[in-house]
């Protein structure tokens, strides 16, 4: 009766543990999404303050450093729109996040313009009803891309619609565009709406000083070779005083399973056999900014990563996992396959070709052998956008892909 008791005991432990891990995950989300992060962007320093409270939780870990400190600063352009953005159409005043999104590559603007309709046809092209566009605004059903065959318009500002949400992204590399560009919900523009309302003062920063947060582990057999989890941390952050971007999946989810996994590998009882970093990127969604200043100036050679995991939008994971280069390093994959199929990890581990789409790609493009993860699934649909919230992020199959990678690491 008592070892019967002890192994039920020894059960319950092991399942809170479980449990435990997923809520400390929860509990980073959490806090990464709060209104005190600003977005991790470069409206208050969120990006900063995110950084900060990575950097204390590798601390309250004993992660080694590097360098004197856990961060590794650089600098890259950015615009901003700091202060209250108004819009209004035909005086009906519309509500940023959910209405509108301004493109963050749009100039400051005020003042009231009138709105001209350009709507594709039949073989996509636009048509114009009117040949003079200077001090207006054109509003088509086209997307950004499209529009740029029209740039020599130049057009005040141009309104692209759209049918369910609204999506905001960084301006990549700091770029002003001549003309503010938005995105409005179709609903929010009627057909003969005439004029748009608009006031919003950007901040340019030229040289603004981020961070990534670094740390690791050392192996107690190969303390020289390295094993690599990487995620990005940063997101949107604000756009105007009153909205923010939480970016729960994107990459909240991705930031906490890294900070659980160094959390994990700092108990004695689970010191690897190799050395293991643990990055958290700044200024991914300004092009990969961060990971490509890591891998033109690493902290250690970059010949002596074994393999680097990088993790982004693994909230969901119904459907399984998605991995990136997948098709470059086949044996490192079918070692997940197998090692899925022996445990019954998760659903289904799906392989894909190489693509420059997160923060492995600039070790990849050195050389360095990489897998970028990410869950599948419906349950995870918000996407830059201000509904991409913690209680939007199940962690559907958070437990089982942990288990599937520190299964990787220890089959070495």
């Amino acid at each position: 009766m008592k070892r019967y008791l002890i192994f039920l005991i020894c059960l319950l432990y092991s399942a809170l543990s479980i449990a435990q891990d997923k809520n400390y995950a929860r509990e980073i989300i959490d806090t990464l999404t709060s209104p005190s992060m600003f977005g991790r962007g470069y409206v208050n320093k969120g990006d900063q303050i995110a950084a900060n409270y990575i950097a204390s939780q590798f601390k309250k870990f004993g992660l080694k450093k590097f360098d004197d400190n856990y961060l590794q600063n650089f600098n890259m352009a950015i615009n901003t729109f700091p202060d209250t953005i108004e819009v209004d159409i035909d005086q009906e005043k519309l509500v940023p996040g959910k209405d509108y999104v301004l493109f963050s590559s749009s100039p400051g603007v005020s003042g009231t313009f009138d709105l001209i309709r350009a709507l594709a046809d039949s073989s996509g092209k636009l048509r114009f009803l009117y040949d003079d566009f200077s001090n207006k605004v054109i509003v088509t059903n086209i997307d950004q891309r499209e529009f740029k065959k029209y740039d020599s318009l130049n057009p005040k500002g141009v309104i692209f619609l759209m049918d369910k949400r609204v999506q905001w992204h960084v301006s990549d590399g700091g770029k002003i565009n001549e003309y503010f560009q938005m995105q409005v919900l179709k609903e929010k523009i009627s057909t003969n709406a005439k004029t748009i309302s608009i006031h919003a003062k950007n901040k340019f920063y030229k040289n603004y000083q981020t961070q990534n947060v670094i740390g690791f582990i050392e192996g107690k057999v190969q303390p020289d070779s390295f094993f690599v989890f990487t995620a990005h941390y940063d997101h949107l952050g604000q756009m105007g005083a009153e909205v923010y971007f939480p970016g729960a999946n994107d990459n909240a989810s991705g930031t906490a399973t890294v900070l659980d996994l160094a959390r994990y590998y700092s108990k004695p009882e689970n010191q690897p056999d190799y050395s293991i970093a643990f990055m958290a990127f700044g200024a991914e969604e300004a092009g990969l900014l961060g990971s490509f200043n890591y891998a033109n100036n690493p902290f250690f050679s970059l010949d002596k990563i074994k393999f680097l995991i990088n993790l982004d939008m693994v909230g969901s994971g119904s459907e399984g996992i998605k991995v990136v280069n997948g098709t470059i390093f086949e044996s490192e994959f079918e070692k997940l396959v197998q090692l899925n199929r022996d445990h019954q990890f998760i659903a289904s581990v799906n392989k894909r070709g190489e693509a420059a789409n997160s923060d492995h790609y600039p070790f990849y493009a050195k050389g360095v052998p990489a897998f970028f993860i990410y869950t599948l699934g419906d349950e995870c649909k918000e996407y830059h956008n201000i509904y991409d919230v913690s209680e939007n992020v199940p962690l559907t199959e958070y437990e089982d892909l942990f288990r599937l990678l520190t299964s990787f690491i220890k089959a070495d």
